[in-house]
C-alpha cells in the first residue's frame, strides 16, 4: 500500500520555532487537513534530509539550472551526512558555483530541516493563503514537500 505525506519545513535548515508557535501552528495545520490519517510535528536534534520519496525525479543547479548527476549528488550527500548535515555547502560541478544542498532545485521539492510539520494521507492540497498563515505563525518561510512511498 502506498502512502502520501505533506511536509512543511522552514527554508532555513537549523531553524526551530519556539514551542508556543509550534503548538499553535500544529492546531491550524490540523484544521487545514481534516481528513488526514495523522497530523504531527517533529523536532530533531540534528538536521535531516526531508525527501519526497518516489516523487524525486531530478536535481538541478540553482545557478545555471543544469542537471546534476545522481552520483555527484549522492557523494555530496554522503559528505554532508558526515557532518550531520550541519555543513551543506557544495561546489556544483556544472558551473563551479558554491551553494547549499538545501538550495538545489529538487523536482519534486526536498530540503533539510530540524522542524517538520507532517500530515499522513492529507487528501487535500494547501493553498498559498494557508501556507502564508502558517508562515506568519511560525515567523519563517516554509517549503512544501509532497512525499510518496
Amino acid at each position: 500500500m502506498s502512502v502520501d505525506f505533506l511536509r512543511l519545513i522552514p527554508t532555513a535548515p537549523q531553524l526551530v520555532p519556539d514551542t508556543a508557535a509550534q503548538q499553535m501552528t500544529l492546531q491550524l495545520f490540523k484544521s487545514f487537513v481534516p481528513q488526514a490519517d495523522r497530523v504531527y510535528l517533529r523536532v530533531t536534534d540534528d538536521v535531516e534530509f526531508v525527501d519526497p520519496g518516489s516523487n524525486l525525479e531530478q536535481i538541478f543547479c540553482p545557478v545555471c539550472l543544469s542537471y546534476l548527476e545522481t552520483r555527484w549528488w549522492q557523494q555530496a550527500m554522503d559528505t554532508a551526512y558526515c557532518t550531520r548535515f550541519n555543513e551543506l555547502m557544495v561546489i556544483v560541478p556544472c558551473c563551479g558555483a558554491v551553494c547549499s544542498l538545501n538550495d538545489l532545485r529538487y523536482e519534486c521539492p526536498a530540503g533539510f530541516a530540524r522542524f517538520i510539520l507532517e500530515a499522513r494521507q492529507p487528501n487535500t492540497e494547501l493553498d498559498n493563503s494557508q501556507i502564508h498563515l502558517l508562515e506568519q505563525m511560525l515567523g519563517c518561510p516554509l517549503r512544501k514537500i509532497w512525499a510518496h512511498y
